[in-house]
């Protein structure tokens, strides 16, 4: 009796509203076929944006389902939707302020806060929602508890030890009654509660490796119902961070999340917004493992595209920069002369791109260094593309006679704004990239001594 008086007040008074047929998870029938409106009273949106958007969030990208104008002076928006069953979406002037919510049965909702801070709006007239917001504190207090007890396990020793574990296995219980209780009052929100409440560490062994194979084991990501639950973006994404602060190593994190992915429905929603999140977390940590796994999102929905694909495109691009082995994205300008240019043509080439500018000192003083290895090198296929920063190309040409320099070059005149230095992410001169005969990075930065110690070794010179 104990345990079910537990479990009855584990239930938010305003989650058992669920359990009516008015407020169910699932659609009442005839429903269907109605619209439900959202309510919103707004402020502080900027005159540029004078619109309220809902989206649909997947994962690296959001999907616009509805938008609204100003209705009257008193900053109110309505929006109309077709009725369905109840699902998260995200409501805002912009994608980057945004608040959280569910809709699809309830008839009406209405929505309170300040455009600036969407996340700290509220809801009133949506049993949903209340219920939702209340399930959102409950995780957050479970989390703050749960770091704490692991915290202590870890750090405790001898006898604290036992002590500490088994306050943590209690933590775990309490905690799995808690989704359990969700489980029968709602199940959207426990899909969403079991992506936030992961199981806990509490025996021997590698805790990198418990979490890569146990993270998601309160979550069943094979039902189809998650391609409704946005969380499982922010999910894969702390995932792979998880794994990464306990030491493993991003090889093997990649290893470890691939092997969660493919559990998933192939060609799921679920899948995507999964994908993602590793791709968000890697490309944030500047990861060597970015680009492959960016790619592979890239190459999955280039034919699906909701807008992220132009930009994450041109961020593999920069970031491949910086890796060996990957395929230099091509440079084309004007040269000295007028005419134009670019890297592709020097294909067939051991090449360097030299980043500089004629008001570049360091970029000078280097220079007799870089005419010395040329002329070494120059009949055993070694060349060169100068790609300035100039702004002024009177400057730029009489840098390039007084200093002798007899290779290609090319420019855009725009200074730090030039399209080449974003293209290769180069934020300081002077900056090179040594790049082989089929286009691929071999390494980036060399000068000096180690320049000439490099071309030594690739045209097989001691």
């Amino acid at each position: 009796m104990k345990k079910l008086f537990l479990l009855v007040f584990l239930i938010p008074a305003s989650l058992m509203a669920f359990q009516s047929p008015e407020y169910s998870s699932k659609a009442a029938p005839g429903r269907q076929t109605n619209n439900i409106t959202l309510n919103c009273r707004v402020y502080g949106v900027a005159s540029n944006l004078d619109s309220m958007y809902l989206y649909e969030n997947m994962g690296l990208a959001n999907r616009v389902v509805a938008r609204a104008g100003r209705s009257g002076p008193d900053s109110s928006y309505v929006i109309s939707i077709p009725a369905s069953s109840a699902r998260f979406y995200l409501l805002g002037s912009n994608e980057q302020s945004t608040k959280e919510i569910i809709l699809g049965e309830e008839k009406s909702v209405t929505i309170w806060g300040n455009s600036n801070y969407m996340h700290k709006a509220r809801t009133v007239n949506s049993a949903v929602n209340t219920a939702f917001e209340k399930v959102q504190e409950r995780i957050e207090g479970f989390i703050n508890e749960g770091r704490e007890a692991r915290g202590l396990y870890r750090l405790s020793k001898g006898s604290a030890k036992a002590t500490a574990k088994t306050n943590l296995e209690q933590f775990t219980k309490r905690k799995t009654m808690f989704l359990d209780s969700l489980k029968n009052a709602n199940p959207l929100l426990h899909r969403y509660a079991a992506l936030k409440l992961t199981p806990d560490f509490s025996g021997e062994g590698s805790e990198a490796d418990f979490y890569g194979m146990n993270y998601f084991g309160n979550a069943d990501l094979r039902n189809k119902a998650y391609e409704d639950v946005p969380e499982v973006y922010t999910a894969f994404a702390q995932y792979t961070a998880e794994l990464l602060n306990l030491g493993m190593t991003h090889e093997k994190t990649v290893e470890m999340t691939e092997a969660q992915l493919a559990k998933l429905p192939a060609g799921s929603r679920t899948y995507r917004m999964a994908l993602g999140g590793v791709v968000s977390t890697l490309k944030s940590l500047k990861s060597a493992e970015y680009p492959g796994l960016a790619k592979k999102y890239i190459d999955t929905y280039k034919n699906q595209n909701y807008g992220e694909i132009p930009g994450l495109e041109m961020e593999v691009r920069r970031a491949g920069t910086y890796l060996t082995g990957y395929e230099a994205p091509d440079l084309m300008g004007y040269t000295p002369d007028s005419s134009t240019y670019s890297l592709k043509q020097m294909r067939g080439k051991i090449v360097m791109v030299d980043f500089w500018a004629s008001w570049c000192g360091p970029c000078r003083k280097e220079n007799p260094n870089v005419i010395a290895n040329y002329n070494k090198y120059k009949d055993k296929g070694f060349d060169i593309l100068g790609v300035s920063l100039d702004r002024n190309a009177d400057a730029w040409k009489k840098a390039i006679d007084a200093d002798g320099l007899p290779w290609h070059h090319i420019s855009d005149l725009k200074g730090w704004q030039s399209s080449h230095a974003a293209l290769y992410s180069v934020t300081s001169i002077p900056q090179t990239v040594l790049i082989d005969r089929e286009g691929k990075i071999i390494a980036r930065n060399l000068r000096g001594e180690q320049l000439g110690a490099k071309l030594a070794e690739i045209f097989g010179e001691n």
